[in-house]
């Protein structure tokens, strides 16, 4: 798990592994050696740091397929509700080309 500072501890708890880094960080080589290490074939990072990781790094995570990169949201207070995308339709997607409306 990448987080932000504050957000791992849950987490940590429930047993991953995590790490906190800073939002103006670039993740490029932290993620590039997370690849070179081969020790972890999930990471789950928050997805407002995946807009600063280079197209290069990315790519290469792709073609070797490990390890997959996880995009997650966590909300900055416990009241906050996310309004963003859905990983799930994000996903089906990008897998069948078009966008479908998941109602709930």
């Amino acid at each position: 798990m990448i987080t932000a500072p504050g957000k791992s501890a849950g987490f940590m708890s429930a047993g991953f592994d995590s790490m906190e880094v800073d939002a103006k960080e670039d993740m490029s080589s932290l993620l590039a050696d997370i690849q070179a290490e081969g020790r972890y074939g999930l990471v789950a990072v928050e997805e407002r740091f995946l807009n600063k990781v280079s197209e290069n790094v990315m790519k290469r995570i792709k073609k070797k397929g490990l390890p997959i990169i996880m995009h997650i949201n966590v909300p900055e207070r416990w009241e906050e509700k996310w309004t963003g995308e859905s990983p799930v339709v994000r996903l089906i997607r990008k897998a069948i080309g078009y966008q479908i409306k998941i109602k709930r």
